[in-house]
């Protein structure tokens, strides 16, 4: 098994932060709604001397926080497949020969620019930036354009979106962790990988801009691409360690 580095994930803070708003943006809806509901049966009842617009005002809160709670939802169902796609690929990566070493969530500080990382896996062989992305459907686009299209179909209806085109991102990734090594004198070789964890998606992606990263979908497909690439320079234990070192900052 590898040997693995976990280091705290940004993307599940924000999925506990969006679960939480969701949490209380439906509480306080139903709290609102439930006063303002009461309000109106009591002026109705005669029980109430209020004018009506004190319990519409309540309603009218409440609606406002249940629109909230939908965005809510909505944010934290993004997030959670994100970690849950993040959590597939990590007990993939734990399969690498123990020679590798596997990080979590590391964060690039490169030239005035942060990054985080899904994943860095280091090995004699190079350096992998890993960009995991939990898509179902069919991804279509090319590397060149801003925005891929994700198609999905139901059973009464096709469902057809944009999404943020992630290999110009995992290449900026390869690319400023480049520069990094430089500035740094690491000259180990480094391949951008963008995985897409559901091996049921179907990819029609084409490298037009030619950016040179691994585009896979596929599990053995994967640690074998990692496993035999090579790179123009053996990494030497020093090297590795150092690098390691850099990411546990």
């Amino acid at each position: 098994m590898a040997k693995l580095v976990r280091i705290k994930s940004e993307l599940k803070t924000n999925k506990n932060k969006a679960f939480w708003h969701m949490v209380f943006a439906l509480f306080f809806t139903l709290t609102f709604t439930g006063v303002g509901v009461g309000m109106i049966f009591a002026i109705l009842l005669g029980k109430s001397d209020l004018n009506i617009a004190f319990p519409s005002m309540f309603l009218g809160i409440a609606f406002i926080l249940f629109a909230l709670f939908l965005i809510a939802k909505h944010n934290y169902g993004i997030l959670n497949a994100g970690v849950k796609g993040e959590q597939q690929t990590y007990e993939i990566l734990k399969q690498l020969p123990k020679d590798f070493t596997v990080i979590t969530n590391p964060v690039i500080h490169n030239r005035g620019s942060v990054n985080e990382l899904d994943f860095v896996v280091i090995g004699t062989n190079g350096v992998f930036v890993i960009e995991s992305k939990n898509y179902r459907g069919i991804i279509k686009g090319n590397t060149s354009v801003q925005s891929w299209k994700q198609i999905k179909h139901g059973k009464n209806k096709t469902y057809e979106k944009e999404v943020k085109n992630p290999a110009k991102q995992v290449y900026r990734q390869g690319r400023r962790m480049n520069k990094m090594f430089i500035d740094f004198g690491i000259s180990a070789d480094v391949f951008p990988i963008l995985y897409f964890v559901d091996d049921r998606s179907e990819l029609k992606i084409a490298d037009d801009a030619q950016l040179d990263i691994a585009i896979i979908n596929n599990q053995e497909d994967l640690l074998d691409f990692i496993m035999n690439s090579k790179g123009k320079r053996i990494v030497d234990s020093g090297e590795r360690a150092e690098i390691i070192r850099f990411f546990k900052k």
